[in-house]
């Protein structure tokens, strides 16, 4: 294979384009300047030239000596592996390469897999494949309108102005030159597709955002792209090798060939770990319930408290302070008050259909409540139940930690009941990898100061902050719950939190 490579030469680059054609030039540059900024608006300047140019000065584009002549190290390499992806057999047979054998060293029909080419524009390009022309056009529409009411007037980010929906490549490297997609780095760390990932899942090609969520988590597990076998081979791990992804932290034998004491730190934590990632931490969901009202409809009376629900003075304390403590741990934190009911249930499955490309997703319910129940501001409760049933819901989230941090009171009040809004588990996987944390077990009040905020948030974000680089979220919240049952009211209140786990993995929420 390597003899091969090097008999392609520079010289036969123009040659070997005239036999491609225009479909496949635009796939072809997409594959190999896609993912080099700096060149890829002038690519998509020249692509775009081309398109319109007559069939006779389409022959003579020369886009392939130019890539080679800006990778001279390696363009060989990834020339062949594109013109694997796009099938250019012909072209390939004519270079004097077996397509059998290009296949077992390529792989071009493993999807979420390359050698060279960055596995997100392969992703990419099989979904330009993969889309009719109907549903192209219907994408490109459809992106623009999102992306145009995203936009504030001060911004000038005008969408390029080419409707020619048989060549989505070139709408996709509009998107990556303006960076409303990011690809990161060769392997995707740093990438950010959720906006296509969204657009397919809410219009029912799940396939295609499921292509691009394998591709994120299987090539952020690489630990390099150099060979076909270190791809595969879990063995060739390099053992003082920092962790890039959320993904088990390997046990260290030893430190002593290590120089960064950073590394030996993270060798210490245990072999079944989840480092969650800074630049990929997550959502955290506040919903913080101050005000209640009962304004509800004739059919929902029957689920409402006797007496008006009181304002939950010193709830924006616990709301800031969770803000202030996850959010330089990166958390990408969304906060909401005074949510009715249902809407709770619409933010909580939202932040799911989100976190499909990130580490792990908290959401802290803040509010009034009753023994396995929670109020919305609309005054009717939602059972706690169906609450972990709609954060289990999303089966991409199945095996990352999803967190649930309820401060509201749990006394038993026989005669309350919640309202049923179907909210069911098909498989009791749903419920794996979660964490509830509660303010108080079962039958008894949970205690807020009304300045202050709360014992049990702010004891959890100072425990998190102190303790945050050294230990795993369990420990965290069995020191926080331990500090909350030594505490002492005016009148010798006391409050026992309670934590129930399913976490398959120690999850640190910061790196050492």
């Amino acid at each position: 294979m390597e003899a091969q490579l090097d008999n392609v030469h520079i010289e036969d680059l123009p040659y070997l384009e005239r036999d491609l054609n225009l479909p496949q030039k635009v796939s072809l540059a997409f594959l190999l300047f896609g993912d080099q900024h700096a060149l890829a608006t002038y690519i998509l300047q020249r692509l775009l030239a081309l398109i319109r140019a007559p069939p006779a000065d389409q022959l003579h584009s020369d886009l392939l000596r130019q890539y080679a002549q800006t990778n001279p190290a390696n363009w060989r390499g990834h020339l062949i592996e594109a013109l694997c992806i796009i099938d250019a057999r012909q072209v390939l047979r004519k270079l004097g390469f077996s397509w059998e054998e290009l296949r077992l060293h390529y792989l071009p029909h493993v999807l979420e897999l390359t050698l060279h080419v960055h596995p997100l524009l392969k992703a990419l390009y099989t979904i330009c494949e993969q889309l009719t022309i109907a549903e192209s056009g219907r994408f490109v529409l459809d992106i623009n309108d999102k992306l145009a009411r995203r936009r504030t007037s001060s911004e000038h980010d005008e969408p390029l102005r080419f409707y020619d929906s048989s060549y989505l490549e070139i709408f996709l490297l509009d998107l990556l030159t303006r960076r409303h997609l990011r690809l990161g780095d060769i392997n995707a760390i740093g990438s950010d597709v959720e906006l296509l990932i969204e657009y397919f899942k809410f219009n029912g090609r799940n396939s295609l955002s499921t292509l691009l969520i394998q591709t994120v988590n299987c090539s952020a597990s690489v630990p390099t792209r150099s060979s076909p076998v270190s791809k595969f081979d879990a063995d060739n791990l390099q053992s003082g090798a920092e962790p890039t992804a959320a993904t088990p932290v390997a046990p260290a034998t030893s430190c002593a060939a290590s120089t960064a004491p950073s590394t030996c730190k993270n060798q210490l934590r245990h072999s079944n770990a989840l480092q969650v990632r800074q630049n990929k931490a997550g959502i955290l969901l506040i919903i913080n319930q101050q005000s209640f009202h009962r304004n509800v409809s004739e059919d929902l009376k029957e689920f409402l408290p006797a007496q008006k629900l009181t304002q939950r003075k010193g709830t924006d304390a616990d709301k800031q302070r969770l803000i202030d403590v996850f959010s330089p741990l990166g958390y990408i934190v969304e906060a909401h008050d005074n949510v009715d009911h249902l809407d709770m249930l619409a933010l909580i499955r939202g932040a799911c259909a989100r976190s499909v490309l990130r580490d792990s997703l908290i959401v802290c319910i803040l509010s009034h409540g009753f023994e396995g129940a929670v109020y919305g501001a609309d005054s009717i409760p939602l059972s706690i139940a169906e609450i972990k049933n709609v954060l289990g819901g999303e089966e991409s989230l199945h095996d990352k930690p999803k967190m649930l941090f309820i401060q509201a009171c749990q006394q038993n009040e026989k005669q309350l009941k919640t309202r049923n809004v179907n909210a069911t588990t098909s498989s009791a996987i749903q419920l794996a990898n979660m964490v509830v944390a509660m303010s108080t077990v079962p039958g008894f009040v949970a205690l807020r100061h009304s300045v202050q905020g709360s014992w049990f948030i702010q004891t959890l974000c100072d425990t998190v902050q102190r303790h945050a680089k050294r230990e795993h979220i369990l420990d965290i919240l069995t020191l926080a719950a331990g500090q909350v049952i030594e505490k002492r009211g005016d009148e010798d209140q006391k409050m026992v939190p309670i934590i129930t786990t399913t976490l398959q993995q120690n999850v640190y929420l910061s790196g050492t």
